[in-house]
């Protein structure tokens, strides 16, 4: 027996906890279960390690999170500490990782993170990249104003370049005629665009 495979074993019968008297045969099959569980989750594990060292990292603030009908992936819109626009998938909804990222990105709306960022190839088009988010680290609520013009350029550029929507949705949320405005009443703001999606 090869030391990892030594180890793995040794994990899951201490997981197992002790073998009740007469039942040797089921205790062995659960530990054996939980070893072949532990090789699949350290090779999982292994693969989103090798995802976090080949990311890009930078700060920035979580202004909303929404999932594509046509490919379940959670869409996360971002303001880099430059205060420029960004967008940013997860993996699948429908899958545990990307459904804990779209969770786990939502709680953190008006939040400062820390962007763990690689771009992967498309599936259908291996040419093309998409700029995956694979780890977020909570920095607390952000609370440094929005300079007016940054704020509008992320609504024109959520509005797909519609600026009268922007407007309007500048003008239902309450924000002033000038002046930089709070993190929560730009996330505002783009909560009344036509193409919010809850």
């Amino acid at each position: 027996m090869n030391p990892r495979d030594l180890d793995l074993t040794i994990a899951a019968a201490q997981a197992a906890g002790p073998c009740p008297p007469g039942e040797e045969a089921a205790w062995a099959n659960r530990v054996r279960d939980l070893a072949v569980d532990l090789y699949v989750l350290g090779d999982t594990v292994g693969q989103d390690l090798a995802r976090l060292d080949a990311a890009r990292q930078f700060t920035a603030t979580v202004l909303s999170v929404r999932v594509e009908p046509s490919s379940t992936r959670g869409v996360l819109v971002l303001r880099n500490s430059s205060g420029e626009h960004e967008m940013l998938r997860t993996d699948r909804s429908d899958s545990d990782v990307g459904r804990a990222m779209v969770e786990k990105a939502r709680a953190l709306v008006g939040h400062r993170v820390r962007v763990y960022r690689v771009n992967e190839a498309m599936a259908s088009n291996a040419k093309m990249q998409v700029r995956m988010v694979v780890h977020l680290v909570d920095f607390g609520v952000d609370t440094d104003p929005v300079p007016e013009a940054s704020a509008k350029q992320v609504l024109v550029n959520e509005a797909e370049g519609d600026t009268d929507a922007a407007r309007d949705a500048w003008d239902v949320a309450g924000l002033p005629d000038s002046g930089s405005v709070t993190v929560q009443q730009l996330i505002a703001a783009l909560n009344h665009l036509p193409t919010a999606v809850p």
